[in-house]
């Protein structure tokens, strides 16, 4: 440890302490939000705030493949991935293993896909249904799925289901039990096999003009059904004589992109027109299922981010298991520019209260999780996230950039002389520290090196890493810090800062 500063003689000095940082929040003015402790952030890109309050860079990623804009990627198995990426004439599928279907989408399509009797299973609207079963990209052989054309899909009880379908766009077709070939319009007519495909028409529920918007599965045996307005959820089993709608549901909110509802833990996360949602059975009587914003923190930021994306359902998601991470990712028009804002869980359970962050690391617009693995789809190929321990000098690591709100440091008049800076991080890189004051001029600049290789740098309970003191002293009535990284590799962590003011 660095030792402390020393007041002049006869001088006492007071520390303000800002530490258990909570995220971003843009529902109150930056001049509201000095705390302390429990702070929260006015800006916190390619980082994240993860359950202990500690602010944590995004970890370094490695180049996977290709080099084209990635449209969609989805997980064949463990180690395997099948993208969508888009050239100058079109969208080609692709594999890890070489295979790839030239142009099989236009550019402007939107692709979604599920895994379903071990072969992913790709939809687009307008177009016929797609599947890889790790030989080759070939084109699903029902007549009744040909003529369809769905936009979305999902696999619940051992069928395929799929919706958004041009004509028919509040109905859902299943396949036949254990069958992708075989849906509804494809079966004898008057067949009482109760494994035969079947489908679903909630238009009767709506009472509007409304149409399905995405499918989601929900615990081992539920569907959900959005529309932009409200969800339902039906209970479907391999016997089709036992399928029914889940009274005790009641979820009105709907879904903006398909492509966002995913899967967490035990919950159904997706993203409406105003935020960020989840679908979950009430934990006192097991029996009511429910939904409830996530995102009010950041609800001002969310809309301008939901409203940057000309097409919102080109907007898609990815569920981190293991970081208890939602990234959802917004695509600009043009140059393959794309925003992320990210909720961070407690990968423990509980219930604290959701982090936010944004980052625009690599311009990622898509990816999946699986086993521990998370893949990313970026405007230039795709990339593997990084464990620590498999980082090597071909990782590419992000830069941290965090502000903070006006910090008063006690009074909201009072002008303060500043002694010294405090830092509590660990890792290793340059912490370059700036801060301006509530007029918006410039104070002061410094670099602080980290170097700490003694913490392990994982998400356990470890003694607090090294304190780093350095002079300080200006004057000003409130101050915004800014603080971001230059180079170094793996997890750097900022656990809290302190500034030492003259009293």
């Amino acid at each position: 440890m660095t030792s402390p500063i020393k007041s002049p003689s006869g001088v006492r000095t007071k520390a303000f302490t800002y530490e258990n940082f909570q995220g971003l929040d843009t529902s109150r003015d930056i001049t509201s939000l000095d705390t302390g402790k429990q702070q929260h952030l006015s800006q916190i890109k390619n980082a994240t705030c993860d359950w202990r309050g500690q602010i944590v860079r995004d970890a370094s990623t490695k180049f996977r493949t290709g080099d084209l804009p990635i449209k969609h990627v989805r997980f064949f198995t463990n180690g395997e991935v099948v993208w969508a990426e888009q050239t100058g004439s079109g969208i080609t599928l692709r594999s890890d293993r070489g295979h790839f279907l030239a142009d099989a989408h236009p550019t402007s399509a939107i692709i979604a896909s599920t895994v379903f009797n071990q072969n992913v299973q790709f939809t687009c609207k307008y177009r016929p249904l797609y599947r890889y079963n790790g030989i080759t990209f070939e084109r699903n052989q029902s007549p009744a799925i040909n003529e369809l054309q769905p936009a979305y899909c999902a696999s619940v009880q051992r069928r395929l289901a799929v919706a958004g379908i041009p004509g028919r766009e509040t109905q859902i077709h299943f396949s036949r039990v254990d069958q992708d070939e075989i849906f509804p319009d494809d079966e004898e007519e008057g067949s009482t096999n109760v494994l035969r495909a079947g489908f679903i028409d909630i238009a009767n529920l709506l009472g509007s003009a409304d149409t399905i918007t995405g499918l989601g599965s929900f615990e081992q045996n539920r569907l959900v059904a959005f529309t932009a307005d409200k969800a339902i959820i039906f209970k479907i089993d391999p016997n089709i004589d036992n399928w029914l709608i889940d009274d005790n549901a009641n979820i009105n909110i709907g879904c903006a992109s398909h492509n966002t509802i995913v899967n967490a833990g035990t919950d159904l996360l997706f993203c409406s027109r105003s935020g960020i949602h989840s679908i979950k059975r009430s934990e006192e009587n097991g029996i009511l299922v429910f939904s409830y914003s996530m995102s009010d923190k950041v609800d001002i930021l969310y809309r301008e981010l939901f409203n940057s994306v000309p097409n919102s359902e080109n907007i898609s998601a990815v569920f981190d298991q293991d970081t208890a991470q939602y990234h959802v990712f917004f695509p600009q028009d043009g140059d393959f520019l794309c925003k992320r804002l990210t909720l961070a869980l407690n990968p423990e359970g509980g219930e604290a209260q959701p982090k936010f962050s944004q980052g625009d690391f690599l311009n990622s617009r898509c990816g999946d999780f699986l086993n521990g693995k998370l893949v990313l789809g970026t405007s230039g190929g795709t990339f593997d996230v990084l464990n620590i321990e498999e980082i090597n000098d071909d990782a590419v690591t992000p830069e941290l950039d965090i502000t903070t709100p006006l910090l008063w440091h006690g009074s909201l008049d009072e002008t303060k002389e500043t002694n010294s800076i405090i830092l509590q991080a660990a890792g290793i890189g340059k912490i370059i520290v700036d801060a301006q004051d509530d007029r918006g001029r410039l104070i002061g600049s410094m670099v602080i090196e980290v170097n700490d290789t003694s913490d392990d740098n994982y998400f356990q309970d470890v003694p607090l890493s090294v304190q780093y003191e350095r002079k300080w002293q200006h004057r000003y009535r409130a101050a915004q810090y800014r603080f971001r990284t230059e180079g170094g590799r793996g997890l750097l962590r900022i656990i809290g800062f302190a500034i030492t003011v003259r009293t």
